[in-house]
C-alpha cells in the first residue's frame, strides 16, 4: 500500500467521511451515499421550449425541491469541490437523453465578482470543464459579467428580468470560433431570467441555437 493510501485509510478510520445530506458514513469513492443519490430519480423526459424564450430548448436533471436542490446548495455554499464530478455526471445523464446539436460548443453562466469572492471558486466553470471532457463537446468561455448586480434570490420574475437585463456580454472573438450552436449550462432554473438573458445576448452576437441544461428546476 502506498503511503498516501495508508494515510487515507487511517484518516477514514478515525475521521470517516460522511454524506453531506444525511450524515451516513460514505464508502470509498463516494461523495453522496447511495441512498441519497437514488432519490434523485430518473431524468425527467421534459423538453421546455416556448416563443417567449430566447433559448431554443431547456432540459433539467431533477426538481429543485428534492435531493438535487440540496446537493447543489451544499456544493455552492459549502465549497464541496469533490461534488463537481458527481454533478458533471448528472449533467451527462441529461445529455445522454437529450443530445445537443452537432458541433455544439459548451459554455456556462459566469458568476459576479461578489459571488466568486464569497464562494471562493467558479462553481459552474469547474463543472463545465468536466462535462466537456466527459461529453466531447468543446468548452469555451463565451459570456462575461458586464454589470455587477445585486442577488436575485427572493425577487419576483419581473424584478429578476429587470435586474439581469444588460448584465451579461458575449466574448465575440470566442463565439466566432464556433459553429454557433451553444450548449449553456447552469445549476438552477428558477424563473429563467438569467438564462434567457444569456441566450438573448448570444443570439444577438450570432449564435445559431442555444440549448440550456440545468441540474435543478424550481
Amino acid at each position: 500500500m502506498l503511503k498516501a493510501d495508508f494515510l487515507s485509510e487511517i484518516a477514514n478510520t478515525f475521521f470517516p467521511r460522511r454524506c453531506p445530506l444525511c450524515g451516513k458514513t460514505l464508502e470509498k469513492g463516494e461523495v453522496i451515499c447511495k441512498e441519497c443519490a437514488r432519490k434523485i430519480g430518473a431524468v425527467p423526459y421534459v423538453r421546455e421550449e416556448s416563443k417567449k424564450w430566447f433559448f431554443d430548448a431547456m432540459f433539467f436533471r431533477a426538481p429543485y425541491d428534492g435531493v438535487m436542490g440540496e446537493i447543489v446548495k451544499v456544493y455552492k455554499f459549502s465549497a464541496r469541490w469533490s461534488l463537481s464530478t458527481f454533478l458533471a455526471d448528472k449533467f451527462m445523464e441529461v445529455l445522454d437523453v437529450f443530445p445537443p446539436p452537432k458541433n455544439s460548443v459548451l459554455t456556462y453562466v459566469p458568476p459576479t465578482f461578489k459571488s466568486l469572492k464569497e464562494k471562493g471558486f467558479d462553481h459552474m466553470k469547474t463543472i463545465a470543464k468536466k462535462v466537456s471532457i466527459k461529453s466531447g463537446v468543446s468548452f469555451r468561455t463565451l459570456l462575461e459579467v458586464k454589470k455587477q448586480r445585486k442577488y436575485q434570490v427572493g425577487l419576483s420574475k419581473e424584478k429578476r428580468k429587470e435586474i439581469v437585463f444588460g448584465k451579461y456580454g458575449v466574448l465575440d472573438d470566442e463565439l466566432y470560433k464556433t459553429s454557433g450552436n451553444v450548449v449553456l449550462i447552469d445549476d438552477v432554473f428558477t424563473t429563467g431570467a438569467t438564462l434567457n438573458e444569456c441566450a438573448r445576448v448570444l443570439k444577438i452576437s450570432g449564435a445559431s441555437s442555444v440549448w440550456v441544461y440545468v441540474l435543478a428546476k424550481v
